[in-house]
Protein backbone atom coordinates (compact mmCIF):
# COMPACT_ATOMS: atom_id res chain seq x y z
CA UNK A 1 0.00 0.00 0.00
CA UNK A 2 1.29 3.62 -0.83
CA UNK A 3 1.06 6.33 1.68
CA UNK A 4 0.46 9.45 0.11
CA UNK A 5 1.48 12.26 3.07
CA UNK A 6 -0.23 15.03 1.62
CA UNK A 7 -3.89 13.02 1.50
CA UNK A 8 -3.84 12.13 5.04
CA UNK A 9 -2.48 15.68 5.98
CA UNK A 10 -4.25 18.19 3.76
CA UNK A 11 -1.10 20.66 5.03
CA UNK A 12 -1.68 24.00 3.54
CA UNK A 13 1.19 25.93 2.42
CA UNK A 14 2.75 27.11 6.15
CA UNK A 15 2.56 23.64 7.31
CA UNK A 16 4.39 22.35 4.30
CA UNK A 17 7.01 24.90 4.69
CA UNK A 18 7.28 23.79 8.58
CA UNK A 19 7.60 20.27 7.55
CA UNK A 20 10.33 21.05 5.06
CA UNK A 21 12.08 22.70 7.74
CA UNK A 22 12.09 19.18 9.75
CA UNK A 23 14.57 17.82 6.72
CA UNK A 24 16.98 20.84 6.66
CA UNK A 25 16.47 21.78 10.71
CA UNK A 26 17.03 19.95 13.77
CA UNK A 27 14.94 22.24 16.20
CA UNK A 28 11.62 23.65 14.43
CA UNK A 29 9.68 25.57 15.85
CA UNK A 30 5.47 26.26 14.89
CA UNK A 31 2.93 28.54 15.56
CA UNK A 32 2.65 32.08 17.12
CA UNK A 33 -0.84 32.69 16.76
CA UNK A 34 -3.79 30.80 17.22
CA UNK A 35 -5.57 29.76 14.75
CA UNK A 36 -2.65 28.84 12.70
CA UNK A 37 -3.20 24.56 13.19
CA UNK A 38 -0.14 24.54 15.55
CA UNK A 39 -1.11 21.51 17.07
CA UNK A 40 -2.58 19.29 13.73
CA UNK A 41 0.82 19.81 12.42
CA UNK A 42 2.78 18.82 15.47
CA UNK A 43 1.14 15.37 15.80
CA UNK A 44 1.48 14.77 11.87
CA UNK A 45 5.12 15.74 11.18
CA UNK A 46 5.48 13.25 14.10
CA UNK A 47 3.85 10.28 12.20
CA UNK A 48 5.58 12.02 9.37
CA UNK A 49 9.17 12.17 10.57
CA UNK A 50 8.80 7.95 12.01
CA UNK A 51 7.21 7.27 8.25
CA UNK A 52 10.48 8.62 7.05
CA UNK A 53 12.67 6.88 8.85
CA UNK A 54 10.87 3.72 8.33
CA UNK A 55 11.05 4.04 4.42
CA UNK A 56 15.02 4.56 5.18
CA UNK A 57 14.90 1.13 6.33
CA UNK A 58 14.35 1.97 9.96
CA UNK A 59 11.55 0.18 11.83
CA UNK A 60 10.29 0.29 14.94
CA UNK A 61 11.41 3.86 16.15
CA UNK A 62 9.54 5.16 18.39
CA UNK A 63 8.83 9.41 18.70
CA UNK A 64 6.67 11.25 21.73
CA UNK A 65 4.60 14.01 22.09
CA UNK A 66 4.61 15.86 25.53
CA UNK A 67 2.33 18.40 26.63
CA UNK A 68 2.58 20.01 30.28
CA UNK A 69 -0.33 18.02 31.73
CA UNK A 70 -2.14 14.61 30.97
CA UNK A 71 -5.91 16.40 30.55
CA UNK A 72 -4.41 18.31 28.24
CA UNK A 73 -2.27 15.56 26.45
CA UNK A 74 -5.48 13.87 26.31
CA UNK A 75 -7.49 17.10 24.88
CA UNK A 76 -4.72 18.45 22.99
CA UNK A 77 -3.41 15.13 20.85
CA UNK A 78 -4.71 12.11 22.14
CA UNK A 79 -8.39 12.82 21.08
CA UNK A 80 -7.26 14.43 17.97
CA UNK A 81 -5.33 11.34 16.85
CA UNK A 82 -8.23 8.84 17.46
CA UNK A 83 -10.25 10.66 15.15
CA UNK A 84 -7.72 11.94 12.62
CA UNK A 85 -4.89 8.36 12.03
CA UNK A 86 -6.86 5.67 9.95
CA UNK A 87 -7.48 2.67 11.47
CA UNK A 88 -5.48 0.94 8.69
CA UNK A 89 -2.36 2.92 9.40
CA UNK A 90 -2.22 1.59 13.29
CA UNK A 91 -4.21 1.78 16.22
CA UNK A 92 -3.92 3.56 19.65
CA UNK A 93 -3.34 1.22 22.79
CA UNK A 94 -2.29 1.32 26.41
CA UNK A 95 0.72 -1.50 27.73
CA UNK A 96 2.69 -1.71 30.29
CA UNK A 97 6.31 -0.89 28.23
CA UNK A 98 4.87 2.14 26.20
CA UNK A 99 1.93 3.40 28.24
CA UNK A 100 -0.44 5.51 26.18
CA UNK A 101 0.73 4.98 22.55
CA UNK A 102 -0.06 5.12 18.79
CA UNK A 103 1.67 1.87 17.36
CA UNK A 104 1.56 1.74 13.36
CA UNK A 105 0.93 -1.50 11.53
CA UNK A 106 4.37 -3.76 10.81
CA UNK A 107 3.75 -2.96 7.02
CA UNK A 108 4.54 0.46 7.85
CA UNK A 109 6.92 0.30 9.63
CA UNK A 110 5.63 -0.60 13.09
CA UNK A 111 6.90 3.03 14.59
CA UNK A 112 5.41 4.16 17.88
CA UNK A 113 4.25 7.39 19.14
CA UNK A 114 4.28 7.82 23.02
CA UNK A 115 1.98 10.25 24.82
CA UNK A 116 3.46 11.44 27.90
CA UNK A 117 2.93 14.65 30.32
CA UNK A 118 6.05 16.82 31.64
CA UNK A 119 5.22 17.20 35.14
CA UNK A 120 8.61 15.70 35.43
CA UNK A 121 10.55 15.72 32.37
CA UNK A 122 13.60 14.00 35.11
CA UNK A 123 11.82 10.66 34.80
CA UNK A 124 12.12 10.66 31.04
CA UNK A 125 15.98 10.75 31.85
CA UNK A 126 17.01 6.90 30.77
CA UNK A 127 14.04 7.01 27.43
CA UNK A 128 15.12 7.21 24.05
CA UNK A 129 13.27 9.01 21.05
CA UNK A 130 14.12 9.38 18.05
CA UNK A 131 11.83 12.37 17.41
CA UNK A 132 10.64 14.29 20.33
CA UNK A 133 7.47 16.71 20.27
CA UNK A 134 6.39 19.48 22.75
CA UNK A 135 2.72 21.36 22.28
CA UNK A 136 2.49 24.94 23.71
CA UNK A 137 6.53 24.97 24.22
CA UNK A 138 6.20 28.36 26.39
CA UNK A 139 4.70 26.76 29.05
CA UNK A 140 7.67 24.95 29.91
CA UNK A 141 11.33 26.05 31.83
CA UNK A 142 14.02 26.20 29.91
CA UNK A 143 15.44 22.75 31.80
CA UNK A 144 12.45 21.02 30.10
CA UNK A 145 13.97 21.39 27.14
CA UNK A 146 17.49 20.36 28.12
CA UNK A 147 16.14 17.46 29.45
CA UNK A 148 14.48 16.37 26.67
CA UNK A 149 16.99 16.81 24.25
CA UNK A 150 18.97 14.82 26.25
CA UNK A 151 17.23 11.71 25.39
CA UNK A 152 16.52 12.67 21.52
CA UNK A 153 18.64 9.29 20.20
CA UNK A 154 18.29 6.36 18.39
CA UNK A 155 20.65 3.69 17.00
CA UNK A 156 21.80 4.24 13.57
CA UNK A 157 19.85 7.36 13.02
CA UNK A 158 22.03 10.78 13.56
CA UNK A 159 19.16 13.10 11.90
CA UNK A 160 16.61 12.83 15.34
CA UNK A 161 14.22 15.80 15.68
CA UNK A 162 12.99 18.10 18.35
CA UNK A 163 9.64 19.21 16.84
CA UNK A 164 7.30 21.99 18.96
CA UNK A 165 4.21 24.35 18.36
CA UNK A 166 3.53 27.02 20.29
CA UNK A 167 1.81 30.86 21.10
CA UNK A 168 3.71 33.37 22.69
CA UNK A 169 3.88 34.08 26.61
CA UNK A 170 3.98 30.99 29.49
CA UNK A 171 6.89 30.97 31.88
CA UNK A 172 8.93 30.46 29.10
CA UNK A 173 8.65 33.35 26.63
CA UNK A 174 12.18 34.38 27.04
CA UNK A 175 14.10 31.49 26.55
CA UNK A 176 12.14 30.20 23.64
CA UNK A 177 11.93 33.35 22.11
CA UNK A 178 15.85 34.21 22.45
CA UNK A 179 16.82 30.54 20.65
CA UNK A 180 14.23 30.35 17.96
CA UNK A 181 12.78 34.27 17.24
CA UNK A 182 15.92 36.25 18.21
CA UNK A 183 18.86 33.89 17.39
CA UNK A 184 20.50 35.50 20.00
CA UNK A 185 22.28 32.50 22.40
CA UNK A 186 26.02 32.59 22.90
CA UNK A 187 25.78 29.56 24.82
CA UNK A 188 24.10 27.92 22.71
CA UNK A 189 26.51 25.26 20.39
CA UNK A 190 23.22 24.34 18.17
CA UNK A 191 22.34 27.83 17.53
CA UNK A 192 22.45 26.82 13.40
CA UNK A 193 19.96 23.82 13.76
CA UNK A 194 16.95 26.25 15.07
CA UNK A 195 14.09 27.19 12.80
CA UNK A 196 11.27 29.24 13.50
CA UNK A 197 8.12 28.87 10.61
CA UNK A 198 5.71 31.58 11.69
CA UNK A 199 1.77 31.06 11.22
CA UNK A 200 -1.21 32.92 12.05
CA UNK A 201 -5.44 32.36 11.25
CA UNK A 202 -4.98 33.74 8.00
CA UNK A 203 -2.32 31.27 6.93
CA UNK A 204 -5.19 28.52 7.62
CA UNK A 205 -7.62 28.12 4.58
CA UNK A 206 -9.11 25.58 6.55
CA UNK A 207 -10.44 27.68 9.48
CA UNK A 208 -13.86 29.44 10.00
CA UNK A 209 -14.13 33.18 8.91
CA UNK A 210 -16.34 34.22 12.02
CA UNK A 211 -13.34 32.25 14.10
CA UNK A 212 -11.09 35.65 12.21
CA UNK A 213 -13.06 37.74 13.08
CA UNK A 214 -13.58 36.92 16.56
CA UNK A 215 -9.78 37.42 17.13
CA UNK A 216 -10.09 40.85 15.05
CA UNK A 217 -12.35 41.96 17.49
CA UNK A 218 -10.42 41.50 20.58
CA UNK A 219 -8.49 44.31 22.17
CA UNK A 220 -5.34 45.32 21.07
CA UNK A 221 -3.27 43.40 23.24
CA UNK A 222 -4.51 39.95 22.88
CA UNK A 223 -5.79 40.79 18.94
CA UNK A 224 -1.36 41.36 18.44
CA UNK A 225 -1.10 38.36 20.52
CA UNK A 226 -3.35 35.45 19.07
CA UNK A 227 -4.11 37.34 15.94
CA UNK A 228 -0.57 38.11 14.81
CA UNK A 229 1.57 35.86 16.83
CA UNK A 230 3.45 38.99 18.75
CA UNK A 231 6.30 38.05 20.28
CA UNK A 232 6.76 41.64 21.99
CA UNK A 233 3.36 41.71 22.84
CA UNK A 234 0.96 38.88 24.43
CA UNK A 235 -1.59 37.58 26.80
CA UNK A 236 -1.12 37.15 30.40
CA UNK A 237 2.01 39.61 30.21
CA UNK A 238 2.84 41.47 33.03
CA UNK A 239 4.61 44.36 32.43
CA UNK A 240 2.58 44.82 29.07
CA UNK A 241 3.94 48.69 29.08
CA UNK A 242 6.83 47.25 27.40
CA UNK A 243 7.99 47.54 24.09
CA UNK A 244 11.83 47.61 23.41
CA UNK A 245 11.50 50.21 20.88
CA UNK A 246 10.49 52.42 23.83
CA UNK A 247 11.94 51.41 26.59
CA UNK A 248 15.73 50.25 25.11
CA UNK A 249 18.36 52.70 23.83
CA UNK A 250 21.93 52.99 22.66
CA UNK A 251 24.05 52.84 25.55
CA UNK A 252 25.45 55.67 26.74
CA UNK A 253 27.75 56.27 29.79
CA UNK A 254 25.64 58.45 32.45
CA UNK A 255 27.07 61.93 33.09
CA UNK A 256 29.14 62.20 36.36
CA UNK A 257 26.88 64.48 37.76
CA UNK A 258 23.94 61.78 37.86
CA UNK A 259 23.27 59.87 41.09
CA UNK A 260 23.82 56.51 40.66
CA UNK A 261 22.56 53.45 42.84
CA UNK A 262 22.67 49.49 43.28
CA UNK A 263 20.13 47.28 43.27
CA UNK A 264 20.96 43.53 43.69
CA UNK A 265 18.56 40.31 43.62
CA UNK A 266 20.73 37.71 45.22
CA UNK A 267 20.96 34.04 43.67
CA UNK A 268 23.35 31.27 43.54
CA UNK A 269 21.92 28.60 41.67
CA UNK A 270 19.92 30.89 40.07
CA UNK A 271 20.61 34.20 39.00
CA UNK A 272 22.37 36.78 40.91
CA UNK A 273 21.02 39.70 39.10
CA UNK A 274 23.26 43.54 39.81
CA UNK A 275 21.95 46.46 37.82
CA UNK A 276 23.35 49.94 38.08
CA UNK A 277 20.87 52.65 37.92
CA UNK A 278 21.37 56.43 37.40
CA UNK A 279 18.52 59.34 37.83
CA UNK A 280 18.43 62.16 35.17
CA UNK A 281 17.77 65.80 36.38
CA UNK A 282 14.32 65.48 35.27
CA UNK A 283 13.74 62.27 37.37
CA UNK A 284 13.86 59.60 34.81
CA UNK A 285 15.87 56.71 35.42
CA UNK A 286 18.79 54.97 33.73
CA UNK A 287 19.69 51.53 33.68
CA UNK A 288 23.00 51.24 32.41
CA UNK A 289 25.12 48.33 33.73
CA UNK A 290 24.72 45.09 34.64
CA UNK A 291 26.06 41.84 36.22
CA UNK A 292 24.45 38.29 36.18
CA UNK A 293 25.45 35.13 36.52
CA UNK A 294 24.27 31.79 37.98
CA UNK A 295 25.86 28.78 39.81
CA UNK A 296 28.54 31.04 41.15
CA UNK A 297 29.21 31.57 45.10
CA UNK A 298 28.44 34.52 47.05
CA UNK A 299 31.79 35.84 47.64
CA UNK A 300 32.89 35.71 43.74
CA UNK A 301 29.65 37.27 43.04
CA UNK A 302 29.96 40.38 45.18
CA UNK A 303 34.15 40.66 44.44
CA UNK A 304 32.53 40.96 40.82
CA UNK A 305 30.19 43.44 41.70
CA UNK A 306 32.40 45.75 43.29
CA UNK A 307 35.18 45.48 40.39
CA UNK A 308 32.32 46.95 38.50
CA UNK A 309 31.50 50.00 40.91
CA UNK A 310 34.20 52.08 39.21
CA UNK A 311 31.82 55.33 40.13
CA UNK A 312 30.86 56.76 43.33
CA UNK A 313 27.19 55.26 44.65
CA UNK A 314 24.51 57.00 46.45
CA UNK A 315 23.40 53.80 47.96
CA UNK A 316 23.34 50.30 47.35
CA UNK A 317 20.37 48.03 48.11
CA UNK A 318 20.36 44.50 48.38
CA UNK A 319 17.25 41.54 49.12
CA UNK A 320 15.72 41.39 52.52
CA UNK A 321 16.27 38.00 52.80
CA UNK A 322 20.17 38.67 52.89
CA UNK A 323 20.20 40.08 56.33
CA UNK A 324 19.29 36.58 57.63
CA UNK A 325 21.80 34.38 59.00
CA UNK A 326 21.24 31.11 57.76
CA UNK A 327 23.80 27.66 58.20
CA UNK A 328 22.83 25.70 55.03
CA UNK A 329 26.53 25.47 53.33
CA UNK A 330 24.85 25.02 50.27
CA UNK A 331 23.28 28.90 50.62
CA UNK A 332 26.98 30.27 50.45
CA UNK A 333 30.35 29.03 51.74
CA UNK A 334 29.97 30.55 55.49
CA UNK A 335 29.08 28.58 58.64
CA UNK A 336 26.71 31.43 59.78
CA UNK A 337 27.00 34.70 57.96
CA UNK A 338 24.54 36.41 55.92
CA UNK A 339 24.77 37.05 52.48
CA UNK A 340 24.75 40.92 53.61
CA UNK A 341 27.45 40.25 55.79
CA UNK A 342 29.72 38.67 52.84
CA UNK A 343 28.80 41.84 50.53
CA UNK A 344 29.77 44.01 53.05
CA UNK A 345 33.15 42.62 53.26
CA UNK A 346 33.70 42.32 49.51
CA UNK A 347 32.81 46.12 49.91
CA UNK A 348 29.23 46.23 49.01
CA UNK A 349 27.40 48.74 51.57
CA UNK A 350 24.15 47.15 51.18
CA UNK A 351 21.17 47.85 52.53
CA UNK A 352 17.96 45.93 52.89
CA UNK A 353 15.20 46.09 50.45
CA UNK A 354 11.16 46.47 51.11
CA UNK A 355 9.39 43.36 51.51
CA UNK A 356 6.17 44.71 49.59
CA UNK A 357 6.03 42.93 46.65
CA UNK A 358 2.90 44.50 45.56
CA UNK A 359 4.18 48.07 45.85
CA UNK A 360 7.08 47.71 43.37
CA UNK A 361 5.24 46.11 40.90
CA UNK A 362 3.15 49.54 41.09
CA UNK A 363 6.37 51.33 40.95
CA UNK A 364 7.63 49.22 38.34
CA UNK A 365 4.45 49.68 35.68
CA UNK A 366 4.57 53.44 36.72
CA UNK A 367 8.12 53.88 35.00
CA UNK A 368 7.77 51.91 32.12
CA UNK A 369 4.16 53.75 31.37
CA UNK A 370 4.89 55.48 28.17
CA UNK A 371 1.00 56.42 27.15
CA UNK A 372 -1.88 58.06 29.61
CA UNK A 373 -5.40 59.14 28.69
CA UNK A 374 -6.42 63.10 29.46
CA UNK A 375 -9.64 64.45 30.56
CA UNK A 376 -11.01 64.35 27.55
CA UNK A 377 -10.18 60.50 27.25
CA UNK A 378 -7.50 60.76 24.38
CA UNK A 379 -4.43 58.67 24.00
CA UNK A 380 -1.88 60.73 25.01
CA UNK A 381 2.02 59.26 24.05
CA UNK A 382 4.87 59.99 26.50
CA UNK A 383 8.56 59.16 27.42
CA UNK A 384 8.81 56.78 29.76
CA UNK A 385 10.37 57.59 32.92
CA UNK A 386 12.66 54.23 32.29
CA UNK A 387 14.88 53.44 30.01
CA UNK A 388 17.47 50.52 29.41
CA UNK A 389 21.10 50.40 28.17
CA UNK A 390 20.91 48.13 25.20
CA UNK A 391 23.87 46.39 27.06
CA UNK A 392 21.56 45.30 29.74
CA UNK A 393 20.56 42.07 27.71
CA UNK A 394 19.57 40.02 30.72
CA UNK A 395 17.04 43.00 31.87
CA UNK A 396 15.88 43.75 28.65
CA UNK A 397 14.96 40.16 27.51
CA UNK A 398 13.48 38.75 30.70
CA UNK A 399 11.11 41.36 32.12
CA UNK A 400 9.39 41.57 29.09
CA UNK A 401 8.44 37.65 29.57
CA UNK A 402 7.17 37.56 33.00
CA UNK A 403 3.45 36.97 32.82
CA UNK A 404 0.64 36.97 35.71
CA UNK A 405 0.13 34.54 38.91
CA UNK A 406 -2.91 32.57 38.43
CA UNK A 407 -3.79 31.95 41.69
CA UNK A 408 -2.68 35.60 42.83
CA UNK A 409 -3.34 38.54 39.85
CA UNK A 410 -1.85 41.41 41.20
CA UNK A 411 0.83 39.10 41.48
CA UNK A 412 3.59 37.99 38.56
CA UNK A 413 4.22 34.49 38.09
CA UNK A 414 7.57 33.41 40.36
CA UNK A 415 8.51 30.58 38.16
CA UNK A 416 9.65 33.33 35.31
CA UNK A 417 12.94 34.80 35.15
CA UNK A 418 12.33 37.43 37.64
CA UNK A 419 15.43 38.41 39.36
CA UNK A 420 16.12 41.76 36.70
CA UNK A 421 12.86 42.95 38.01
CA UNK A 422 13.36 42.18 41.62
CA UNK A 423 15.96 44.55 41.65
CA UNK A 424 14.22 46.72 39.88
CA UNK A 425 11.32 46.75 41.91
CA UNK A 426 13.72 47.22 45.27
CA UNK A 427 15.74 50.08 43.64
CA UNK A 428 12.26 51.82 42.89
CA UNK A 429 10.67 51.59 46.32
CA UNK A 430 13.89 53.31 47.34
CA UNK A 431 14.53 55.47 45.40
CA UNK A 432 12.65 58.53 47.21
CA UNK A 433 12.20 56.84 50.24
CA UNK A 434 16.30 56.82 52.13
CA UNK A 435 15.84 54.23 54.88
CA UNK A 436 16.23 56.54 57.82
CA UNK A 437 20.09 56.19 59.69
CA UNK A 438 19.10 55.03 63.32
CA UNK A 439 17.31 52.05 61.13
CA UNK A 440 20.20 51.07 58.96
CA UNK A 441 22.13 50.66 62.37
CA UNK A 442 20.19 47.40 63.24
CA UNK A 443 21.83 45.57 59.95
CA UNK A 444 24.91 44.90 61.23
CA UNK A 445 27.08 42.13 60.47
CA UNK A 446 26.12 39.14 62.54
CA UNK A 447 29.64 38.06 63.64
CA UNK A 448 33.65 39.20 64.35
CA UNK A 449 33.49 41.04 61.60
CA UNK A 450 32.39 44.71 63.37
CA UNK A 451 29.86 47.13 62.84
CA UNK A 452 28.65 48.65 59.52
CA UNK A 453 30.36 51.90 60.15
CA UNK A 454 34.05 50.75 60.99
CA UNK A 455 33.55 48.31 57.66
CA UNK A 456 33.25 51.57 55.84
CA UNK A 457 36.15 53.40 57.73
CA UNK A 458 38.52 50.78 56.75
CA UNK A 459 37.29 50.14 52.89
CA UNK A 460 37.57 54.53 52.48
CA UNK A 461 41.35 54.06 54.30
CA UNK A 462 42.61 51.12 51.90
CA UNK A 463 40.97 53.10 48.86
CA UNK A 464 42.26 56.48 50.19
CA UNK A 465 39.26 57.26 48.85
CA UNK A 466 38.23 61.38 50.34
CA UNK A 467 34.59 60.03 48.96
CA UNK A 468 31.62 60.37 51.34
CA UNK A 469 27.90 60.26 50.60
CA UNK A 470 25.19 60.98 52.86
CA UNK A 471 24.76 56.78 53.25
CA UNK A 472 28.17 56.67 54.50
CA UNK A 473 27.93 60.00 56.40
CA UNK A 474 24.88 58.89 58.31
CA UNK A 475 26.27 55.81 59.08
CA UNK A 476 29.56 57.42 60.46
Amino acid sequence: MIIKLSELTRFHPKQVEATKAIDKYKYVLYGGAKGGGKSYWLRWAVARQLMKYAAEGKPNVRGAIFCEDYPTLKDRQVSKVEIEFPAWLGSLQTSNIDGLSFKARAKFGGWTIIFRNLNDPSKYMSSEFAVCAVDELTRNRKETFDQLRSIIRWPKISDTKFLSATNPGGIGHEWVKRLWIDKDAEDEPEIGKFMYIPATAYDNPHIEQSYIQQLEALPEQQRKAYLYGSWEVFDGQFFSEWRESIHVVKHYDPPVSWPKYLAIDYGRTKTFSAHWYAKKPDGHVYCYKEYCQENTDADVNFEAVKKLCSEPLEWAILDAACFATTRNGAFNKGVGDTIADIAWRKGIFAMPSAKNRLSGWGLVHQYLRWQTRNKEGKVEIHDPLLTFSSSCRYAITTIPTLIYDKHKPEDLDTKGEDHAADDLSYFLQALDKPMPAEKREQYQPSNSYGNVASLIRRAMEQNNSDYTNPYHEALL
